[in-house]
């Protein structure tokens, strides 16, 4: 067991993410909250002192990180949200943040890039 110099943030949607899912496609299943919250992207972000920071940490890059988000449930750019601000980022989701971060494997990480990263024209 190893100690990473990292603190682990937790991404959760709240209901105002579920309601814009839900009206993206009428086929969508019928997921709840607590089902939605259940499997959640973690970040790790540099080892900080205070939650606070973190928080300031994710407001610089909230939106490559919204937009993510926004993607890994729907493909079409043009159902995002049209106010993608910082505002609307924080009425979507909520932050748990974990300042002691182990890695259990033995082994080196693998690492690979997320897509997309930018804010698609439709949705600016």
């Amino acid at each position: 067991m190893f100690f990473v110099d990292r603190s682990a943030v937790v991404l959760k949607p709240t209901q105002v993410f579920l309601d814009w899912l839900n009206s993206t496609d009428d086929d969508m299943p019928d997921l709840t909250l607590a089902q939605l919250r259940s499997n959640c992207s973690v970040f790790l972000l540099p080892a900080f002192d205070e939650p606070e920071q973190a928080v300031a940490y994710f407001d610089e890059r909230y939106e490559e990180i919204f937009v993510a988000e926004l993607a890994s449930w729907v493909g079409d750019a043009s159902q995002y949200p049209k106010d993608l601000s910082l505002e609307n980022f924080w009425q979507f989701f909520e932050l748990e943040v974990h300042d002691m971060v182990l890695d259990l494997v033995d082994e080196e990480l693998e690492v690979s890039n997320v897509v997309p990263t930018t804010v698609p024209t439709e949705a600016k």
